[in-house]
């Protein structure tokens, strides 16, 4: 800016050159993300002192052409910045949603593991057990069972000790706990749901349940599905309308378990995002299509439904 108040004094071109180098540092300020204030700032004393400096050089008509051209060459350069900087903004929030989203698929790997995976090969490593208690006197079968149960055990405990390690790396030390430990039981949830729905006159039905307890599901599938229907219970019953019957069916043929939420929705309860349990619907959803099931949700103005499949056999 001293440079170009020095050239003001020279010819006109170098003049009108002093007039567009400061404007044009601050573009490049705005684009590259600094706040408003420094290059609007600049940009408007540099403005007024070019006015100025016309008046006082040539007179009243002297700025009015001040004027005319800072208006000229300052709006392009400060509507062009403010495009780049609204890109380099769209780019930097699209790369920051990216990273979040990978984030919460680590976050998922290490609860489904927790979940599924750990859970499973310890039922499996029970049954084994059980199995060589059940006939001491098979030698072939007592063999047989410790070349499983043995690298199991090891893969198990790395297992674990991996897990560990991403979750203190990352600090979810507390996803981690939470993931270990089971979730409420559904009688639990049920009963709270019912109580929360009874204050608004609304009741819940539910059918099926005990299917859950099905020896065929794995315990690791069996705590998914446990925390799944839970969220679904709970949701149903913050946003069912009064005086109106929440359903909750579960169905197994041996092969898959299906389960089907749907309630009402009150006229007067807003639609958004902000209001829904988004975050927990997304998470139950990413729970069953890892165990290889289907998720859908439907909302209408008056209904609301949840419709889930998992396989149970491979």
């Amino acid at each position: 800016m001293v440079l170009g108040w020095t050239a003001l004094f020279g010819v006109e071109p170098i003049a009108l050159a002093a007039l567009s180098t400061p404007l044009f540092i601050c573009t490049l300020l705005l684009a590259r993300g600094y706040p408003r204030w420094v290059p609007y700032l600049a940009a408007g004393a540099h403005g007024l002192a070019f006015v100025v400096y016309m008046h006082m050089a040539f007179s009243p008509p002297g700025a009015h052409v001040g004027l005319i051209l800072t208006g000229i060459v300052a709006t392009p350069c400060l509507v062009g910045a403010e495009i780049v900087r609204r890109h380099r903004h769209m780019v930097t929030t699209s790369e920051r949603n990216r990273r979040e989203r990978l984030e919460q698929q680590r976050r998922l790997v290490v609860s489904e593991l927790h979940d599924t995976v750990v859970r499973d090969l310890s039922h499996a490593v029970m049954l084994a057990e059980q199995s060589r208690l059940a006939h001491p006197d098979d030698d072939l079968l007592q063999r047989e069972l410790a070349t499983v149960i043995l690298p199991v055990r090891t893969a198990l405990r790395q297992l674990r000790q991996g897990l560990k390690a991403m979750s203190t790396a990352k600090g979810d030390d507390a996803l981690l706990l939470l993931a270990s430990s089971p979730p409420p039981r559904l009688s639990e949830t049920i009963a709270g749901s019912r109580a929360s729905l009874a204050d608004r006159g609304a009741t819940l039905v539910e059918e099926g349940i005990e299917l859950l307890d099905n020896p065929m599901i794995t315990p690791g599938v069996h705590q998914q599905l446990v925390r799944v229907i839970g969220e679904l219970i709970t949701n149903a019953s913050k946003y069912a309308s009064p005086s109106s019957t929440v359903s909750l069916v579960v169905e197994c043929d041996g092969r898959t378990v299906e389960c089907m939420c749907v309630n009402a929705i009150s006229s007067d309860v807003p639609t958004s995002s902000e209001l829904s349990s988004k975050v927990g619907l997304d998470g139950a959803q990413r729970r069953i299509e890892t165990l290889g099931g289907t998720f859908t949700v439907n909302r209408s103005a008056e209904r609301w439904s949840v419709v889930f499949s998992v396989p149970i056999q491979v």
